[in-house]
């Protein structure tokens, strides 16, 4: 864990600087990145961080999976598998114990696994 906290310090840092410069908190609800997307105005139990970063937190114990919302208009990557899943859908997720469900938005330069 503290390797991966390593490699997000940069992208938390521009996350930070943005959150100054413009008041746009660092984890925000989907909608207010995809406001056209409706579906996104409706997901309460998962968050982005910044614009790259979606989050979707293990609310039931013992859960090891859990759906996601993907939100339209993007391309989202399992950082963890590879797997990529086009935006306006809902996907079922892996949740082992050693990582909670996080999906990254195409393009982003968000290194959450070693090279």
């Amino acid at each position: 864990t503290l390797r991966l906290r390593e490699r997000l310090r940069p992208y938390l840092l521009r996350q930070m600087r943005v959150a100054h410069e413009t008041g746009l908190p660092p984890m925000r609800p989907l909608f207010v990145d995809f406001p056209a997307d409706e579906s996104a105005w409706d997901v309460d139990d998962q968050f982005l961080l910044g614009a790259d970063v979606l989050v979707a937190p293990i609310l039931a114990p013992g859960a090891r999976s859990r759906t996601v919302y993907l939100p339209a208009g993007a391309t989202w990557t399992d950082p963890w598998t590879g797997a990529a899943h086009d935006g306006g859908q809902t996907i079922d997720v892996a949740a082992p114990l050693s990582r909670i469900p996080v999906l990254l938005r195409d393009g982003a330069d968000v290194p959450l696994r070693d090279r």
